[in-house]
């Protein structure tokens, strides 16, 4: 997949499985796009939380957990506040309408939706095609607290989109779906642990050439070497604390400059 399109993903949040197929179809026909989708709010939510989105269609009317709700989690989020969204409705309730307005949601096509209505909207919203993304880094570390604090210093030290698993085997699924520059992951992990994840990238044609970092609780000769017979790029010393930690990951990017 190219870099154009990694720049270029759209996150559509409908519990209508033939609204998500056709926008799926119509905006990856008609525009340079990536488009994923999923049928509630909160797992769009987490969706955005793991992994690089440009534009969320968000449904209004859904069962459980509505568009409103979701919004107002995606506003609450730091990092999510700016997350352009598009509204998408059958309602013409001036309620629902004015409740996203509120949240910063100025923009909302009606369903069922037209393909060029839906197409001009969204590429409007897009604005420029970026072909210069950030690289993207994925953090898979199954003990939440270690995650978010390794998360804070790669992202405060490093060039690169952070996005997170918070097991191996999501952490697998990412690499699977997505394009990844750089892997850093937890060794000891229960199930599938960090060499388990370098052991399946190494199988892989697609996903052996990106380099990736172990993270470990002792970094003495017999753990090195071990990384090292891995095909890990290198270890990092847990926990995670500033960027002399990941000192091993900045100098193997200025190498490579």
């Amino acid at each position: 997949m190219s870099n154009e399109l990694e720049g270029n993903v759209i996150l559509v949040i409908d519990d209508d499985e033939i609204n998500l197929q056709m926008a799926k179809m119509i905006l990856e026909k008609k525009l340079p796009c990536r488009v994923i989708t999923c049928d509630n709010g909160i797992q769009g939510i987490e969706i955005l939380k793991r992994q690089y989105v440009r534009l969320v269609l968000l449904d209004i009317v859904m069962p459980f957990f509505d568009g409103i709700q979701t919004l107002e989690k995606i506003r609450e989020d730091p990092k999510l506040k700016n997350m352009p969204v598009i509204m998408l409705t059958a309602s013409t309730s001036k309620q629902h309408i004015a409740k996203a307005i509120l949240h910063g949601v100025k923009d909302y096509v009606k369903k069922p939706f037209m393909p060029d209505e839906l197409v001009d909207r969204v590429s409007k919203k897009l604005g420029p095609i970026t072909t210069n993304s950030k690289p993207t880094l994925l953090l898979i570390d199954d003990n939440e607290a270690n995650r978010k604090r390794t998360q804070a210093v790669l992202e405060s030290s490093l060039p690169h989109e952070v996005i997170t698993a918070g097991s191996g085997i999501d952490g697998m699924e990412i690499l699977r779906k997505q394009k990844v520059n750089l892997v850093v992951a937890n060794a000891e992990m229960s199930f599938i642990n960090g060499y388990r994840i370098v052991d399946f990238m190494q199988g892989d044609a697609n996903l052996k050439k990106i380099p990736a970092f172990l993270m470990v609780s002792s970094d003495d000769a017999e753990t090195v070497q071990k990384v090292k017979d891995s095909n890990a790029k290198g270890c990092l010393k847990k926990p995670i604390m500033d960027a002399t930690t990941i000192a091993p990951i900045i100098e193997y990017l200025k190498a490579k400059k």
